[in-house]
């Protein structure tokens, strides 16, 4: 099978033979009779490759655009780059590292227990990164640096091993939450220096964004 050639390289024969075409408009020798045929056949086909050359640009734009609306579509609602600031996930995660949030992973199930979740920042300024620690209609009792969901030790292998939770008020003992049946609690890895649930209590449904990608 013959190889096709490329439009590029048609083009170029073509132009050659427009610059060799003869002054003058009708050849008086057979020979040039035929050679005058094939340019004026060139020709012809010269003006149908341009047009060809132009619907190939536009498919090449057209793919162009789908491309970047695919990616657009992509990073904005299935996955997105975020990057930590702060050492509140640490040592789980690094301070100004960056990380891929799935943001579709919730569309058909709940947040659960453990997950590391982007939530809308209470302030109302950017969002945070921390974990789900008990789901809605739980309660969470933290005493004497340990963590109890509905009356149990919660056993958290994530965290170091000396690593103990505190209420945020360093007053009080005890700190007690129940939750609502739209309401998640949320703490960081770094206990000692996370401002969490602790602080600012539960979150609801509407404020997770999505969950991490480690």
């Amino acid at each position: 099978m013959r190889k096709r050639k490329s439009i590029l390289f048609r083009l170029f024969v073509r132009i050659k033979w427009m610059v060799r075409l003869p002054a003058r408009n009708v050849p008086r020798q057979v020979g040039e009779n035929l050679s005058w045929q094939k340019r004026r056949w060139s020709l012809y086909l010269l003006r149908f490759s341009w047009a060809r050359f132009f619907e190939e640009f536009g498919s090449f734009i057209c793919l162009l655009c789908l491309a970047a609306l695919s990616f657009l579509l992509i990073s904005h609602f299935i996955f997105q780059s975020v990057q930590v600031l702060g050492p509140s996930m640490y040592p789980t995660l690094a301070n100004t590292n960056y990380y891929w949030l799935n943001r579709y992973a919730y569309f058909l199930g709940d947040p659960r227990r453990g997950d590391i979740v982007a939530i809308k920042d209470p302030s109302g300024l950017g969002f945070d990164v921390k974990r789900i620690i008990a789901t809605p209609t739980q309660s969470i009792y933290i005493s004497h640096g340990k963590v109890y969901v509905n009356g149990k030790l919660l056993h958290e292998p994530y965290l170091p091993s000396k690593e103990r939770t505190f209420a945020y008020d360093l007053e009080s003992q005890d700190e007690y939450f129940c939750l609502g049946t739209n309401q998640f609690f949320v703490m960081g890895d770094n206990r000692g220096n996370s401002c969490d649930s602790r602080s600012f209590g539960p979150i609801t449904r509407g404020a997770i964004l999505g969950r991490l990608i480690q």
